[in-house]
């Protein structure tokens, strides 16, 4: 991950980017900074794509569970991609086609990878739950170790442990998730 501009953009200014460049690299805005994301790594894929589809059942039609869902926590400055996501089934109707309204899932996974920092995610963290998500997971495949923060506070889970989303409704045990 790496920055494009030497000040910071506005939001106008970040919609003038091109959408997605040959490369498959994309854009996002933390906090006024363009910064450059490189395309997820087979693993990743494979840990969201996991992910998706242990928390679709939970779902059960209040959330939509997309991965790569792009959100904006504040009207300026802001625009990053979720993993994976949970949104609730009438923001996500609500969504206009061609627009990234103000909005936050309600539930964010961010899966690390190699241009993840602990600086980038705590960032994201704090815009996301400043913006309304709920729960913010960050999950380590190489550790096998899954962070869930919420507004009570941050709580580490093992491979032996399990997850109970109080934003679900239900629970995933941590090592079906890297059962891939």
């Amino acid at each position: 991950m790496s920055s494009l501009a030497d000040s910071l953009v506005t939001w106008e200014e970040f919609l003038r980017l091109p959408e997605r460049p040959e490369n498959g690299i994309r854009y996002e805005l933390h906090d006024g900074e363009v910064v450059i994301v490189p395309a997820p790594r087979p693993r990743h894929v494979k840990v969201q794509t996991q992910i998706q589809d242990l928390l679709r059942p939970l779902a059960a039609g209040r959330f939509v569970v997309p991965t790569e869902f792009p959100y904006r926590p504040a009207p300026n400055l802001q625009y990053w991609v979720a993993d994976v996501a949970c949104v609730l089934r009438a923001q996500w109707d609500a969504l206009p086609p061609d627009q990234w309204p103000v909005c936050t899932p309600a539930l964010i996974v961010e899966v690390l990878s190699p241009s993840n920092t602990p600086a980038k995610v705590s960032r994201q963290r704090v815009n996301a739950i400043s913006g309304g998500t709920e729960e913010f997971w960050v999950v380590d495949a190489d550790k096998r170790k899954v962070q869930v923060t919420d507004l009570s506070g941050a709580k580490l889970y093992g491979e032996d442990d399990t997850i109970v989303s109080a934003v679900l409704g239900g629970s995933i045990a941590v090592a079906e998730i890297f059962a891939v």
